[in-house]
């Protein structure tokens, strides 16, 4: 089934409080959390909150679009926390343990009803047709998926948010187009494309790429 691309209505207004306490207390911890890391040791990069923040609002703003809501790969939490604050039942899914308490830390300090899931985002039987492995994708794949212990699915969300690495958006957008329900959609974040968002729609079932 096909992915379709939807038109993000960017709201270029002052930021709410909430919103401007998360980002600045998010920076210092990030700040920290880098300063205190040897270089080159994780895949960890934070997107632009603002403006994924942005692109958050204009989906909330759409009446079509349901508050299910997980983060593939969710970091420090922000971007979950940013959902939670526009109202969408947010969730995250992390791999990496030190990300995973960092994150809840940070949610609970602003007292953001965020579950943040410890495990792939990737499930297992996915990873398994497609025959992926560590050494062939930047998404870590040898910790068993969340989906069981969060008891949900990915065709459970309305909403997906993730930051591919630039080869690897493809493979984010075929795990979407297979696992999600009909209607859902994904927005992804990119430093050179910045923020998009597609929705799956019935149609013939051919692989393709994100438009």
């Amino acid at each position: 089934m096909p992915l379709v691309p939807l038109e993000l209505l960017l709201d270029a207004s002052p930021l709410p409080p909430k919103v401007t306490a998360l980002l600045a207390d998010a920076a210092v911890r990030i700040d920290a959390y880098f300063a205190n890391r040897a270089a080159g040791t994780d895949g960890f990069v934070p997107c632009d909150h603002e403006l994924v923040y942005r692109a958050l609002q204009s989906l909330r703003a759409d009446a079509s679009v349901g508050r299910r809501w997980c983060e593939w790969g969710s970091g420090f939490g922000v971007v979950a926390g940013l959902a939670a604050l526009l109202g969408f039942d947010a969730c995250g899914i992390e791999v990496d343990g030190t990300l995973v308490t960092a994150s809840r830390e940070l949610l609970a300090a602003h007292a953001l009803r965020v579950e943040i899931w410890p495990g792939s985002f990737v499930p297992d039987a996915y990873a398994a047709s497609e025959r992926l492995s560590d050494l062939e994708t930047r998404t870590v794949l040898s910790q068993g998926d969340a989906y069981g212990d969060m008891e949900r699915d990915i065709d459970d969300f309305d909403v997906i948010y993730a930051y591919p690495w630039p080869t690897e958006e493809e493979q984010y957008c075929d795990l979407f187009r297979r696992h999600a329900d009909v209607g859902s959609v994904l927005l992804t974040f990119s430093r050179t494309e910045g923020v998009r968002a597609y929705r799956k729609v019935a149609g013939p079932g051919r692989r393709h790429r994100c438009p």
